[in-house]
């Protein structure tokens, strides 16, 4: 009678302190069940008549250390003047609409140089968009880089309401 009564009271303590992410406990019954769970497709063996083998591709090395084309800086830096003065000219500074547009322009600036096909290169653009009033804006990057390939270009724009930076990073794959 006494066990009786302190399982019903554990029971009853299991059922008030339940987590909203715990999983219902599931016990085999008395007759006996079970619980089978196929996390993955069983694996063919190599003599399983129906399992195709595939054929096992081997990649060279091109052994290319230096880029054929070189980041062009005064190019790129073209391109970033180009970008930013055909969107901001006009543009009032508005901390909302200047955090979406930094996105925007830097998407924009990395598809225009990508298309100069820097073949091997990452590409990597950002752009800062600050509100003109009467204080300094200074803006600092440091990175780990080979200098006799990797290399960047940056611009900047000024208006009466905003100053705005962009900078394109090409870090070549060897």
């Amino acid at each position: 009678m006494a066990n009786a009564k302190k399982s019903q009271m554990m029971s009853k303590a299991l059922l008030q302190r339940s987590s909203v992410f715990e999983l219902p406990l599931h016990r085999p019954g008395p007759c006996g069940s079970s619980i089978t769970s196929f996390a993955c497709e069983p694996k063919h063996s190599d003599h399983d008549p129906h399992h195709r083998q595939q054929k096992k591709v081997q990649f060279e090395n091109t052994y290319r250390m230096e880029p054929e084309t070189r980041f062009k800086i005064e190019t790129v830096q073209e391109i970033i003047r180009e970008v930013l003065q055909e969107n901001l000219k006009d543009k009032m500074y508005d901390p909302i609409d200047c955090s979406l547009l930094c996105k925007d322009l830097a998407q924009e600036i990395k598809v225009k140089v990508k298309a100069l096909g820097f073949a091997r290169y990452k590409i990597i653009s950002y752009v800062t968009i600050g509100e003109k009033k009467e204080q300094g804006m200074r803006c600092g990057s440091r990175n780990i880089w080979d200098a006799s390939r990797d290399n960047f270009a940056s611009g900047n724009f000024e208006n009466t309401s905003l100053c705005a930076m962009a900078t394109v990073y090409a870090i070549y794959y060897e």
